[in-house]
């Protein structure tokens, strides 16, 4: 099996779920950069950071998500700023650039912004290494969704309950994903005076999980939404987000 990678933020880093030769592992990365020189070979890597900014107004695709996503779930998809809010030099600044006002800037955003930068500068660096397709963005809840017959899983993946039904998700998929969870778990949250992430990050490593299980499927297997995508001319790509919807 061609290796499929998965990955999220997780407060100090990010953590990247490998899918390889039908065993999955769980390893910590300080930069993109670092993750892609450790898994340039990866035929598919999905990511759940935005690719590709609007000029202006909401990105599609973050809308059909929330759509399809609907009820409670709908409220994990956030609506990703304009390049030029992006770049601004705080949330105040961003919001005033932020053309059209149809929406704000939300704080939740903003603290990722740092990270949209980074994989943004680096999909523009490295644009001549990655092949068409390889790295793509994807959102955990609808690859959850896409992997529990069509099903937004209710409880919050902050909860016991949600943790379960999520990791429930996963062991249908693979049980050796599961096994990769816990392994990951112990690795980079001990010892609990200095771990790679918080303990409150895991949840982040079962996300990881979820895009990798998504991208061992192939790009191909994969529904972009929305149907009419927006561009972004800067990154020369379509701005969209993408998950694995089983039978």
């Amino acid at each position: 099996m061609p290796k499929a990678i998965g990955v999220d933020w997780a407060g100090n880093g990010w953590v990247a779920a490998s899918i390889e030769n039908e065993s999955a592992t769980v390893s910590f990365y300080p930069t993109i950069l670092n993750l892609w020189r450790a898994h340039s070979d990866a035929e598919q890597l999905l990511i759940d950071i935005p690719i590709g900014l609007c000029e202006s107004g909401k990105r599609a695709c973050d809308s059909a998500t929330a759509s399809k996503l609907g009820g409670t779930r709908q409220g994990s998809v956030f609506f990703t700023p304009t390049r030029e809010a992006v770049y601004a030099p705080n949330i105040e600044r961003a919001k005033e650039r932020q053309q059209p006002k149809d929406f704000s800037v939300q704080n939740q955003v903003w603290a990722i912004v740092p990270r949209i930068r980074e994989l943004d500068a680096f999909l523009q660096e490295y644009s001549g290494e990655i092949a068409p397709d390889q790295i793509l963005e994807a959102h955990p809840e609808l690859c959850f969704a896409g992997l529990n017959g069509g099903n937004p899983i209710a409880a919050s993946k902050a909860t016991e309950a949600g943790r379960e039904a999520r990791l429930e998700v996963l062991e249908s998929v693979d049980k050796s994903l599961v096994a990769a969870y816990h392994d990951g778990v112990e690795r980079l949250t001990e010892p609990s005076y200095a771990p790679m992430i918080g303990a409150s990050k895991t949840d982040d490593i079962i996300d990881a999980l979820v895009l990798a299980a998504a991208a061992s499927k192939g790009a191909d297997s994969l529904t972009r939404l929305p149907e009419d995508p927006g561009y972004d001319p800067v990154l020369e790509r379509p701005i969209e987000i993408v998950y694995y919807q089983s039978d």
